[in-house]
């Protein structure tokens, strides 16, 4: 927050006239205030103020204490953007690393920001700058959380979504280029207490989530040197995703044609990603911090990047003409080459009653998603069960 002027300390005011002579007569030669007379009195305080100036700059750092400024996370979020988020929007404190780039960062712009208020951790925020980077292997949790159902797209063009306690967004590539074929996009993202709950999300905490991950980007790319200014998309935003209790034994997920066989009635209700976007995500059977079931398509190729390690290692393969995959106990992921470009198609079950359909659901859900897109059929060729890479 803005610091009012300080008041003037009256132990810096200037002696009477009369007290200031009585006290210069009393001073012996070698006293420390003749010293301070001249170049050394200076010089003295010089330093005093470089000291005191040092003591602040530790401050701003950590924007805490009386130097606290109304903007946070590198300049991008006034109190007023905090306020849909924080009970104390003025009370926030910030802990900022500056966000790197060029060649002071190998991994392309790197940063973070964590804001924490009195209220205690489980009102913290923590705001990263990364690429989304396949070679590490551990994007995978990335998408776990920012890519679950719970997340409805930014549209009109942008990649990124945005929910009650998650958003992300990546930076434009006229900012940085297009990545490359095995490189994820450069995001910044956000995120508020647990991943996934089972219960819905909240349409007006989400636009909040939406409108800060907008400002950050702008701030991030106009430091990075880059022009435009992406605008507030909360108008065009549909209701925060719903979980679905119409669905049909023979629409899977909304998909029309996908069923586990024999009109067997599913008997969790799923939420499924609501409007067009980067991804589209079916989360099944909710429960604490993940979904025990997960159908997933991820359309975007920038975002598809980040699934090739675990495509190409995944299980036992899958053979296609038209792609590679694999199939394990718990996962089924096929890579195939779509109108948009690479496009992932992915299953996971996370409880053991989930995972007895997975052989039978993975490659039906593959097929029917490929039509949807217009790159079926696929015809992919399962391993044999207990089979090898």
């Amino acid at each position: 927050m803005s610091s009012t002027a300080d008041e003037p300390n009256r132990y810096d005011q200037p002696l009477p006239a009369d007290r200031e002579l009585l006290s210069e007569r009393r001073l012996s030669r070698w006293h420390w205030r003749r010293l301070l007379r001249g170049r050394v009195r200076p010089l003295l305080a010089a330093g005093l103020a470089g000291a005191l100036l040092g003591a602040g700059g530790m401050a701003w750092q950590t924007q805490a204490g009386p130097f606290a400024p109304d903007e946070v996370c590198w300049g991008a979020l006034s109190r007023d953007d905090l306020a849909p988020t924080f009970r104390k929007p003025e009370d926030v404190k910030a802990v900022e690393a500056p966000v790197l780039h060029g060649g002071r960062s190998m991994d392309g712009p790197t940063g973070s920001c964590q804001l924490t208020n009195s209220d205690g951790d489980e009102w913290a925020l923590t705001a990263r700058v990364h690429r989304l980077d396949d070679r590490a292997g551990d994007d995978d949790k990335w998408a776990d959380e920012f890519l679950s159902a719970r997340l409805t797209p930014l549209g009109g063009g942008l990649l990124g979504m945005a929910s009650d306690n998650r958003a992300w967004l990546a930076v434009p590539d006229g900012c940085l280029g297009r990545p490359g074929d095995l490189d994820g996009p450069t995001v910044v993202d956000i995120a508020q207490g647990s991943s996934i709950t089972d219960m819905e999300p909240l349409t007006k905490e989400r636009d909040a989530m939406a409108r800060m991950v907008v400002k950050l980007v702008n701030k991030v790319s106009a430091d990075l040197g880059c022009t435009g200014t992406i605008a507030d998309p909360v108008e065009r935003l549909p209701k925060a995703a719903r979980y679905t209790r119409t669905e049909k034994p023979d629409a899977l997920c909304g998909i029309k044609g996908l069923s586990l066989g024999k009109k067997r009635k599913p008997d969790k209700y799923p939420m499924i990603t609501d409007g067009h976007g980067p991804v589209r995500t079916c989360d099944r059977g909710i429960t604490g911090s993940q979904p025990e079931q997960r159908l997933m398509t991820v359309e975007d190729p920038r975002l598809a990047a980040i699934f090739t390690r675990m495509t190409l290692h995944e299980g036992d393969r899958v053979d296609s003409a038209a792609g590679y995959g694999g199939l394990g106990p718990n996962l089924g992921v096929f890579r195939a080459r779509c109108q948009a470009g690479p496009t992932v198609f992915l299953v996971q079950a996370n409880e053991a009653e989930m995972s007895a359909d997975l052989r039978t659901l993975f490659p039906r859900y593959v097929e029917a998603e490929a039509a949807r897109l217009g790159c079926g059929p696929l015809n992919l060729k399962l391993p044999q069960p207990g089979g090898s890479r």
